[in-house]
Order: C-alpha cells, then sequence, then structure tokens
C-alpha cells in the first residue's frame, strides 16, 4: 500500500505574504496527522531560500503551494518550480489567488509536478487576499477556509490509508499547454502593462531596517537603501503589505485603475476552495 511507504509529509511553497503558505501548512499538517509521519516545511520563497533545490522521493508526500499572478503559475520562477524533483513523490499541487480566477494556473503546477516525477494524488484551489488590495478576498485565508484546507488533508490521509493510489492522470480545470495570462484591461478597453511599475517608499516613514529587501522574491530592494529597487519587481506586494511602519506604496496611476477595476469586479462574490480528485 502507498501510504505504507510515505514517512515525510512536506509543505512546500512559494509564498510572499504568507496567504499561500497559512493554506498549505494547514493541508500538509492534516495528511501528517492524519497518516502519522513527521511533518516538515520548505519555505521557496526568497533567493536566499532557493539557494539549493529540494529533492523527494517514493518516502514522501508533498503538499505544493503557488500564488496566482495574472492566472498563472508565478512565471519568473517557473523554471526553478520545475527542477524540484519528485522521483516517485506523492504529490498535491495547490493554488491560492484572490478572488478573481485562478485561470491555467493550477493546471500548469500540476503539469510541472507530474513532469518532474510526482505522482499527483489530488489538488485545490484556494483563496487568499489579492496582492494588491486589503478588500479583494481581504482577510483570507479565514478560519472557514484554514477548516477546510485541514480537512482536505485530512481526507488525503483517508483515502491514503484506505488504499487509493493517485490517478494516471490527476484532472482539474484549465486549459492545456500552452497556457493563457490573464488580460488585464484599463476602464477604456486597453490592455494593462504593469511589468515596469516599482512601488514608492515614504521618507517619513522608512527607516531603512532592510525587512523589505529581506522578503523580496527577487532580491530587487536595495538592503543599504531600501528606497532604491534596482531589480525586477514581480509585484507581490510583501514590501507593502509587511513593511513594519507602512512606508512602500504604489503610486503608479496605471496600476491603481486596474487595482480599483479588480475590487469593483471581483469582491462579491465570495469564491470558497475547490478540491479535485
Amino acid at each position: 500500500m502507498l501510504m505504507k511507504k510515505i514517512k515525510t509529509v512536506t509543505a512546500l511553497f512559494f509564498s510572499p505574504t504568507y496567504t499561500t503558505k497559512k493554506c498549505v501548512v494547514a493541508i500538509a499538517k492534516g495528511v501528517a496527522e492524519g497518516l502519522a509521519a513527521e511533518y516538515r516545511e520548505c519555505n521557496i520563497t526568497t533567493p536566499l531560500m532557493r539557494r539549493q533545490t529540494p529533492e523527494y522521493g517514493p518516502g514522501d508526500l508533498v503538499v505544493f503551494g503557488v500564488p496566482v499572478y495574472i492566472g498563472r503559475v508565478p512565471n519568473l520562477f517557473r523554471d526553478y518550480f520545475a527542477s524540484i524533483k519528485g522521483n516517485g513523490a506523492v504529490g498535491v499541487p495547490v493554488v491560492v489567488y484572490g478572488n478573481r480566477a485562478y485561470d491555467d494556473a493550477l493546471i500548469e503546477l500540476r503539469d510541472i509536478m507530474q513532469g518532474n516525477g510526482f505522482q499527483c494524488m489530488a489538488a485545490g484551489a484556494f483563496i487568499g487576499e489579492h496582492s494588491f488590495s486589503y478588500t479583494l478576498g481581504g482577510g483570507r485565508p479565514d478560519a472557514a477556509d484554514l477548516q477546510k484546507a485541514t480537512a482536505f488533508g485530512e481526507e488525503i490521509a483517508r483515502r491514503l490509508l484506505a488504499g487509493a493510489e493517485p490517478p494516471r492522470q490527476l484532472q482539474v480545470p484549465g486549459n492545456p499547454y500552452p497556457y493563457t495570462f490573464f488580460d488585464a484591461r484599463s476602464g477604456k478597453g486597453k490592455s494593462i502593462d504593469l511589468r515596469k511599475v516599482k512601488p514608492e517608499t515614504d521618507p517619513e516613514k522608512c527607516t531603512n531596517c532592510g525587512y523589505c529587501a529581506m522578503l523580496c522574491p527577487m532580491g530587487a530592494i536595495d538592503p543599504d537603501n531600501c528606497s532604491e529597487i534596482p531589480g525586477k519587481c514581480i509585484r507581490c506586494c510583501a514590501c507593502v503589505k509587511l513593511c513594519r511602519p507602512k512606508a512602500k506604496y504604489f503610486a503608479d496611476e496605471t496600476y491603481l485603475e486596474h487595482k480599483a477595476i479588480l475590487e469593483e469586479k471581483f469582491t462579491e462574490p465570495r469564491r470558497e476552495p475547490e478540491i479535485f480528485w
């Protein structure tokens, strides 16, 4: 039986603002407790954390979570995600999105994992507070979301204990390769390009503590002068949402217009987690 081989359950996550981490940890702990297996965490969010590439094997079950960026797996990290080897480990792809949609992100993550030797047992799409907003998916994952995440993990354990095996091809929503990006548009119908937009810094609030530079998934912020962002910004908003004195903010008009459109169109209805077997 497959479950007899599973000794370790790992919560593996890329999570700049911690929403994905919360969901993945709840799922993985549910599995680990149900199987009486060892629980571990592997955070691959920052450059320092990605200096080494984790590798797994037949004794592992890995819950791998990423946030959804414009309908996809974060594309600048896709090659790194694709370098994580499963070697026969059981995999659970999980995506977390800001109450709009997860588009092709889940099928893309499933394909990445299956292509690298993970046997995908189940998958999930959960909701977290949108990186751009405090109202779009605000405060999520909340207690109800985390309860569902834990229950999902417990159900994975129950199925494994009952002798279930991963399907040859786990079926999840989305378009097969080539995957598509969400086509963000302005109120006038023009496509929105935020690739060069970077956050501003309020000099009256910034203490130059370097915390934002430490958090940045791209290593884009100068740790010696936190107002300088010489590297590429992916607008994950870790520096904005996690800065203790709230010194970071976005002022770009296109960004603010896009944020307003998202909040107007997608704050309601409340989306709920989706599970796939």
